[in-house]
């Protein structure tokens, strides 16, 4: 029960929903186990009084609504009101933060030992006229099957549209696949500006650095160099190479989906990142010069020679093991190329809201000249939809998108 009563408070479910009802019809059996004293602390500890919730403030609206909801419970028994329910007794500021952090348990955090994921994110569905702002229920349904079919990301160039406040990016990104390397790369990417910096912060957050620097996930061994990028479909900057992309809940305007679908089909054509291929190579062989000799030192030479010789040559390995590695991993993608294995493909999770606008994006995907095909359908269960809205009821299906071999771009 106290497990189940984190979750909920954690996540901020309001108070309404099944979940709690679940909490509630537990409080009785665990009651003839232990002293009330005792359940009133427990109860406590794994709500109000959690850690988590200590540490990160969480939404003032919530908490009432949580103390509130203690104090029904009991009426309702005719059990007396022990005084650490007393509002006075507990703090619950009046005011009300646009954001708050929400704690996620069971989604993600293992390789950073954490209980799941937590997000500072908005309590409204849609503010600053962007849905960006809050975890939706798609990211969870895509989250959790790219956990479980970790091959399909494994080793290889993802980029996320549409990535929100980062829930899908944080789980993968924590929740290690034994057997399996983690993405090469992995570029977040959404458009609004609040919605960037809310991204930024809680995958400092999750993955105990702070991007766009380089991110190491992984063993020590593979690790995933993760970005953050402002991408405007309408109008899309150069982008890295991309093998995989991922996106979630991003097909709900549809005089969007256009756009959408003709970033989809630049990315697996590869149109969209030839510019940035090219400033690659120009700058791949310029560290080449630099670390292989060429006459005359950088100022990072000229520091180096500063150095012990010993610390030198051990600075001088590193770089050039650095770029080797770099190297390898191009070599490792244009192998798969030839072997045609691996293609780029993507993998969109919609949850069916109005399947008049999902008819509308699938028409749109085949009128680009894309194949798309179903993987994937699910619905989440009342103990795991910890999110703002209660959508158990509609299912979320992930549609693979390809491009065929040959076909023309169509004529718009």
């Amino acid at each position: 029960m106290y497990e189940l009563l984190a979750r909920a408070h954690l996540a901020g479910v309001p108070t309404s929903r099944t979940l709690w009802a679940h909490v509630a019809k537990s409080l009785d059996t665990v009651l003839e186990e232990v002293s009330e004293t005792e359940l009133v602390s427990g109860l406590l500890k794994a709500s109000l009084q959690h850690p988590l919730a200590v540490a990160a403030p969480r939404s003032t609206t919530h908490a009432r609504e949580v103390l509130q909801w203690l104090r029904d419970q009991w009426r309702a028994r005719g059990w007396n009101l022990p005084s650490e329910f007393i509002p006075e007794e507990i703090s619950c500021p009046d005011y009300a933060p646009e954001v708050s952090y929400k704690t996620y348990v069971g989604w993600g955090g293992s390789v950073m030992g954490q209980v799941g994921v937590t997000l500072l994110e908005s309590d409204g569905g849609i503010t600053h006229n962007t849905t960006g702002l809050t975890t939706w229920y798609g990211a969870a349904i895509l989250a959790q099957w790219a956990s479980d079919n970790p091959a399909i990301i494994a080793g290889r160039r993802v980029m996320e549209l549409g990535a929100g406040v980062g829930f899908t990016a944080s789980v993968i990104l924590t929740s290690p696949a034994e057997g399996q390397p983690p993405p090469l790369t992995y570029t977040l990417t959404d458009c609004h500006h609040h919605v960037l910096t809310l991204l930024q912060h809680n995958l400092t957050l999750n993955l105990a650095s702070s991007p766009p620097k380089v991110v190491e996930v992984g063993d020590g061994r593979v690790v995933t160099k993760v970005g953050v990028l402002q991408v405007d479909w309408r109008r899309p900057p150069p982008l890295p190479p991309v093998d995989v992309v991922l996106a979630a809940d991003v097909v709900y305007a549809r005089h969007l989906i256009p756009a959408l679908v003709t970033l989809i089909r630049s990315i697996l054509d590869g149109s969209a990142d030839e510019e940035h291929s090219q400033d690659m190579v120009i700058k791949r062989k310029s560290e080449n010069r630099s670390v292989y000799g060429q006459q005359g030192k950088t100022e990072r030479e000229e520091c180096n020679m500063m150095q012990h010789p010993a610390e030198r040559e051990g600075a001088e390995f590193k770089e050039k093991q650095r770029i080797s590695e770099e190297i390898n991993e191009e070599d490792k993608v244009s192998k798969r190329k030839e072997e045609g294995v691996n293609e780029r493909e993507a993998y969109i999770a919609c949850t069916r809201r109005n399947q008049e606008t999902l008819s509308v994006f699938l028409e749109e995907v085949q009128h680009q000249g894309l194949s798309h095909t179903l993987v994937y359908q699910a619905t989440l269960g009342t103990d795991t939809a910890l999110f703002l809205y209660n959508e158990t009821h509609l299912p979320v299906k992930i549609y693979k998108i390809t491009l065929p071999h040959n076909v023309p771009h169509p004529d718009v």
